[in-house]
């Protein structure tokens, strides 16, 4: 089983949101590199243009799906980079992921994550992109196929 030390410190002040300051990895373990994922269907077409709500949630099942071809789950995630292109985005991005992450994560704690707003993402229609990385101990592992 995977040991997920996550980091809290008094130093920093309890983290605004669900995730944790840091993630110390102490195993043998295979990582996964999860690109950042976008609100895309799987025949290539944008996924809720204008609606945040659904994008976000079209995110999560990309990202995993990357994970799932992977061996992962997403309690094996450590780390997550969220890109926005509006800050009055925000708002709603703290209200889905508190809607959403309970039901990815069986996990005490959700991993790190850090929150971008940049200008824009590589189509107009896109609000949100978000990458990660995964990590897993080797006993536990499954190696998958390369045609996943």
């Amino acid at each position: 089983m995977n040991t997920r030390p996550h980091l809290k410190t008094k130093k920093l002040g309890q983290p605004i949101g669900l995730f944790s300051h840091g993630f110390v990895s102490t195993n043998t373990q295979r990582t996964l590199y999860v690109a950042g994922q976008l609100p895309v269907a799987g025949d290539g077409s944008s996924v809720g243009v204008g609606d945040f709500d659904a994008q976000f949630r079209q995110v999560f099942a990309n990202f995993g799906a990357v994970l799932e071809a992977g061996g992962f789950t997403f309690d094996n995630v450590v780390k997550f980079t969220t890109y926005l292109i509006d800050p009055a985005n925000n708002s709603d991005f703290y209200r889905v992921r508190a809607e959403v992450f309970p039901t990815l994560f069986t996990a005490a704690e959700p991993p790190p994550n850090t929150l971008l707003t940049i200008q824009r993402l590589v189509q107009p229609e896109f609000l949100l992109e978000v990458e990660g990385i995964a990590v897993i101990s080797e006993e536990t592992s499954v190696v998958m196929g390369a045609a996943q």
